[in-house]
């Protein structure tokens, strides 16, 4: 089994400690700052509604309302004006900073949450006073969202200046290249903090590869192909300082003799969870072709190779869905989880639970929990032998098992411990192979599919892509049904997958 994730071989391969740029840790991230505001403005908003709420039952003479109506009130007003704002997109730091604009657009965002309010007001008889209250009230709620976004406006600013508010890179290379771009960073009031260098050249020796966390056996030509060993020790390296130091940006700056390795290289970051963006130089681009680029480094462009799909409350919102319908599901289904652990007991003698080596979120590998539907093997073998239609070790109850995919309901564990979510990317074994070839060398964006934790189900499943995998193009169709969905996920998709799942995913064809 591998080491854990977050652990490299010790010695020279390991070019992220060689090469350390001191204290790297912002006293403040953006992302901090941002989650500030929003629990401010939610504060705000749902002070200043309650308020108007209880005057205006007040003067309609209805007497003080409740505090559990008011408390209600003031929090689904909250969440419209907050809803309102990321629409508008009211939450990018760089906007932030406009603090007259950012603060035009929290007062648009309270006139459009309290518009039905203000219209109800209106409606009542503006001789006691009401229209006159309603609008100091509102005007009072559009104060307090200004006030607290010219705050955070003008503190980010603040720190900015300072450089207490930042965010962690790691730089990809070591030469003049990635020098320069330290050196922009270190100039640039906005710029970030340089986690450490990954010199390409300090991972020569490939003999301590097999130890690199996460990544061993993903290819066969690992042993032997410097270059492929060498790129997956880099993506390992990189990895650590993602974990250790939380980098948010992977900059890859290399010279142009390292140029030729670029492609498989930056093939291999994909699988991470950060933004890897590529210096002009490396590519030997014209930094004046890309001048329109969003993403500068002391007003140096630079090129987006990937992003990570879900970040920030998106990560959030979906953790905690997932982790919540599990949680339902569990409860809901508890008797057939009893009465299938009960059958394979008497059914076959051996361990209930199956449990395998799975790849899964970030290049690490986790242990799956599966319903056992195999005869119990004398001892354990590390060679992967893919079950087959009709096979001799699947006894009656597990073939029936794994044609309804019931075995599969114990992976509602690793979905509230955190392994895995309701729908994503199914995990595979470290050794998976399609017509003979490991899954990330026959398909080319195959490691992209590490950016978001693994599935019980996902887009590739409910279109048919499930099963053996005999033929190249069977796992290449399940990388670009699984990318499909990490670019396009939104709550409506994962509903219209797990309704699909309901209704015509548990029995297939291809599930034996």
């Amino acid at each position: 089994m591998a080491a854990d994730a977050g652990d490299l071989a010790a010695g020279p391969a390991d070019p992220a400690a060689t090469f350390p740029c001191g204290p790297v840790e912002a006293r403040v991230s953006r992302w901090r700052l941002i989650a500030a505001l929003q629990v401010a403005e939610a504060l705000a908003a749902a002070i200043s509604s309650a308020k108007w709420l209880s005057d205006i039952m007040a003067d309609e003479g209805g007497g003080r309302s409740s505090l559990f109506d008011m408390l209600r009130f003031g929090v689904a007003v909250a969440l419209v004006v907050h809803f309102v704002l990321r629409s508008l997109g009211a939450y990018d730091f760089a906007g932030l900073l406009h603090v007259f604009r950012s603060s035009l657009k929290g007062a648009a965002a309270w006139l459009l949450a309290t518009a039905p309010l203000l219209s109800w007001s209106m409606m009542f008889d503006s001789h006691a006073g009401l229209w006159r209250s309603s609008s100091v009230d509102w005007l009072t709620g559009a104060a307090f969202i200004m006030l607290v976004r010219l705050g955070a406006g003008y503190a980010g600013g603040v720190l900015l200046v300072a450089r207490r508010i930042s965010h962690n890179v790691a730089i990809v290379g070591a030469g003049a290249e990635a020098q320069n771009c330290a050196r922009l960073l270190q100039l640039d009031p906005g710029g970030a903090n340089v986690a450490g260098f990954i010199d390409i050249t300090g991972f020569s020796d490939v003999a301590g590869f097999s130890d690199v966390a996460g990544f061993s056996g993903r290819d066969n030509a690992s042993s032997s192909d410097p270059d492929i060993a060498r790129n997956a020790e880099v993506t390992a390296a990189v990895q650590k300082l993602i974990q250790s130091q939380r980098v948010r940006d992977v900059i890859v700056a290399t010279s142009t003799a390292e140029r030729g390795q670029l492609t498989d290289l930056v093939r291999g970051l994909l699988c991470l969870p950060a933004r890897v963006l590529l210096w002009p130089a490396s590519i030997g681009i014209d930094p004046e072709w890309m001048a329109s680029s969003e993403f500068k480094v002391g007003g140096m462009p630079l090129l987006l190779a990937s992003a990570p799909p879900l970040d920030g409350w998106h990560w959030v919102l979906k953790d905690v869905q997932d982790r919540i319908l599990a949680f339902l599901l569990v409860i809901l289904c508890s008797p057939v989880l009893a009465g299938i652990a009960v059958a394979i007991r008497l059914s076959s003698p051996g361990p209930i639970l199956f449990r395998q080596e799975r790849e899964g979120y970030n290049g690490n590998n986790f242990i799956m929990f599966k319903f056992r539907t195999m005869h119990a093997a004398a001892s354990p073998s590390d060679r992967l032998v893919l079950t087959t239609k009709d096979d001799s070790r699947v006894f009656p109850l597990g073939a029936l098992l794994r044609k309804t995919s019931l075995d599969e309901l114990p992976q509602l564990l690793n979905v509230l411990r955190g392994d895995m979510w309701l729908v994503g990317p199914r995990p595979h074994s470290p050794l998976a192979m399609a017509a003979g070839q490991r899954y990330s060398a026959a398909a080319k964006r195959y490691m992209a599919r590490f950016k978001v934790k693994p599935g019980m189900t996902g887009w590739a499943q409910v279109n048919g892509w499930r099963g053996a995998t005999d033929t190249v193009e069977q796992i290449e169709q399940r990388v670009i049904h699984d990318l499909y969905y990490i670019e396009h996920w939104s709550v409506w998709l994962d509903f219209q997958i797990l309704l699909q799942t309901a209704i015509k995913g548990f029995v297939h064809q291809n599930a034996y």
